[in-house]
């Protein structure tokens, strides 16, 4: 069996705006398979502050894994690989299995002359739609908002992560009246509140024809009980990375799952989250965890793979003042999955600060 070669690069890439953690650079590696005439790239990023993992687990849980995985089998189709790969990489962090399962994924795909999206499915859809990503702080930025505006997305999420419920109700009815009842309004708390300060921002806004409040609740066991007496509908994320096991059926009600595959644990559990979500009828919104192109083009791939129709949370691409990719995506609410995936591209060697030659 031919041995496939692995390369990892170390990057660092400046944003045009902070992190959640407060952070102004996004730092992790790329990883790049060789073999049999084709090459895949994957991401490996742990987010500070949402990642189970740190970043020095990440480095040290690749050094260990890339010298093992230079005999991985070459296969077929994507439900043969699955089966191959899954046992691989069983217990790896979250960020690093997504990162390693792209670069294999997309080498994959190279390998049968397929772009990743194809060779996921045999129909997937064309174009994604992307909603836009807006700050706490957004009215200190109405540039920002213009922009959005101006661009044309019908999509906005905006996050009152930090605020008390009342705040947070004033803020999001302040931006409905900005951008009007014709835009879908997304809105994400990342646990901010009990289940009572929950309720009372609840109520403070049904009537604002909001799509669903994201992960609402500081202590999930109580989100069953939240999604009964909430007007408003409801979404998961970090509940299903710190309980990857329980089934979607558990939280009975819950409108939409945000798909996030570098903490939920890799592409292929993501992937079978998101026909499990399917199945009981939640919507499945995958989303970025502040990828660079590299990851980005991977999630796009899998939102237009799983024919998901829901505007997908890839906005933090554009939150990056640089990328690991030359040129960068060609960044559009509406994105062409073709485009996107076949242009070609070079690694930008200004942000790669290190190259480690594995194996």
């Amino acid at each position: 069996m031919p041995e496939r070669t692995w390369r990892l690069f170390r990057f660092s890439v400046p944003l045009a705006m902070p992190l959640p953690s407060g952070a102004s650079v996004r730092r992790g590696w790329l990883v790049q398979v060789q073999g049999s005439g084709a090459v895949g790239w994957g991401e490996v990023a742990p987010l500070p502050g949402f990642s189970r993992e740190t970043p020095e687990a990440a480095f040290q849980a690749l050094q260990a894994l890339l010298p093992r995985l230079t005999s991985v089998p070459e296969t077929s189709t994507f439900a043969e690989w699955a089966e191959t790969v899954a046992p691989l990489l069983a217990d790896a962090p979250a960020s690093v299995r997504w990162g390693l399962e792209l670069a294999l994924a997309s080498w994959q795909a190279a390998r049968a002359g397929k772009r990743l999206d194809t060779w996921l499915a045999s129909d997937p859809l064309p174009v994604v739609s992307i909603n836009a990503l807006v700050s706490t702080d957004w009215r200190e930025r109405p540039a920002c908002l213009a922009a959005i505006r101006t661009a044309g997305y019908r999509t906005v999420k905006v996050k009152v992560s930090g605020r008390p419920p009342d705040e947070a109700a004033r803020c999001v009815r302040r931006l409905r009246d900005v951008l009007g009842r014709e835009m879908t309004l997304r809105v994400d708390a990342n646990r901010a509140w009990t289940l009572r300060e929950a309720l009372a921002f609840a109520e403070a806004v049904a009537d604002l024809e909001i799509a669903y409040v994201e992960e609402p609740l500081r202590d999930p066991e109580k989100l069953r009980e939240f999604v009964q007496r909430s007007p408003l509908p409801v979404a998961l994320d970090e509940t299903l990375a710190e309980q990857p096991e329980r089934p979607l059926s558990y939280w009975e009600g819950v409108t939409a799952v945000v798909l996030k595959p570098a903490q939920l644990g890799g592409l292929l559990h993501a992937w079978r989250r998101a026909e499990e979500a399917r199945a009981l009828g939640m919507t499945v919104v995958w989303s970025a965890a502040f990828e660079t192109g590299v990851g980005t083009r991977g999630l796009l791939a899998l939102a237009a793979a799983s024919r998901s129709t829901a505007a997908a949370g890839l906005d933090p691409y554009r939150w990056l003042a640089d990328d690991v990719l030359h040129p960068r995506l060609a960044w559009q609410p509406e994105m062409s999955v073709r485009e996107a995936l076949a242009g070609p591209w070079h690694p930008n060697l200004t942000v790669l600060e290190t190259i480690d030659v594995v194996a």
